[in-house]
């Protein structure tokens, strides 16, 4: 009897040791993706705090590809209600407003940047630069991959005004691009000098600000009379290229 139920217990456990091995085999198999797939990324827009915002265009290149993307006009709304700013990831399934999605988006690299930032309103009367570390960012870009399994890591890079540069979000946390957790970029409110407090003070074109600027706001004084006009944050969606900055 004894020698009989370890007989039993030793194919049990074959058994389980078998689909141990064979579960993870047959899931990736299961879950092969077919050569050609296509795959979807979203994306959305979101001010220095916690709110999305309407309205902005973007352009997406690479892999031969080049699309455009403009999301609906409308009204800004809070995503999350929290006192923590800024809000690193976006959630364009519970607030829709200034989210787009790029469909039928091959396994690849891609970079992304805006071409028409949100309109203004009674806030924000200058409407926004693309930055979230000062008052205009030389260059606010994008880099998205997809594998071919269509895992999606997105990651947005911006240099501020004095040239320093941050990656939003971290490594560890790279946003998914899925509608629940989109490619976020974030935009800085602008008005005009007098209406909030300002970056260096001397009511000039790094100036044109709301809220806080945690202390990467100034262009180089030398620098803002060649800047890009009217601002220089203009230089933030001018050409849509890194390298049309300065």
């Amino acid at each position: 009897m004894r020698g009989r139920l370890v007989a039993v217990l030793a194919l049990v456990a074959a058994v389980a040791v078998s689909a141990t091995a064979g579960g993870p085999a047959a899931m990736a198999k299961a879950k092969k993706v077919k050569p050609g797939t296509s795959f979807t990324v979203w994306v959305q827009t979101v001010d220095s705090c916690k709110q999305a915002l309407p309205a902005a265009a973007y352009l997406l290149t690479g892999g031969g590809t080049t699309r455009t993307a403009e999301a609906p006009a409308g009204r800004k709304r809070t995503i999350v209600p929290t006192a923590a700013c800024p809000l690193l990831h976006g959630n364009c399934a519970a607030v829709p407003v200034g989210c787009v999605s790029f469909t039928g988006l091959p396994a690849g690299t891609y970079t992304l940047t805006t071409t028409r930032t949100p309109p203004p309103d009674r806030t924000d009367p200058e409407g926004f630069a693309p930055c979230q570390g000062g008052s205009a960012c030389r260059s606010q870009v994008a880099t998205i991959t997809v594998a071919a399994s269509g895992a999606v890591q997105g990651a947005v890079t911006d240099v501020y005004p004095d040239g320093v540069s941050e990656t939003f979000p971290s490594a560890s946390s790279y946003f998914p691009g899925t509608p629940t957790d989109p490619v976020v970029f974030h935009d800085f409110g602008l008005a005009a000098p007098g209406f909030a407090p300002q970056c260096d003070g001397d009511s000039d074109a790094d100036d044109h600000l709301t809220g806080n600027m945690r202390g990467h706001c100034g262009y180089p004084e030398a620098d803002e009379a060649a800047a890009c006009q009217p601002y220089p944050w203009s230089c933030a969606t001018a050409a849509a290229s890194p390298a049309a900055k300065p």
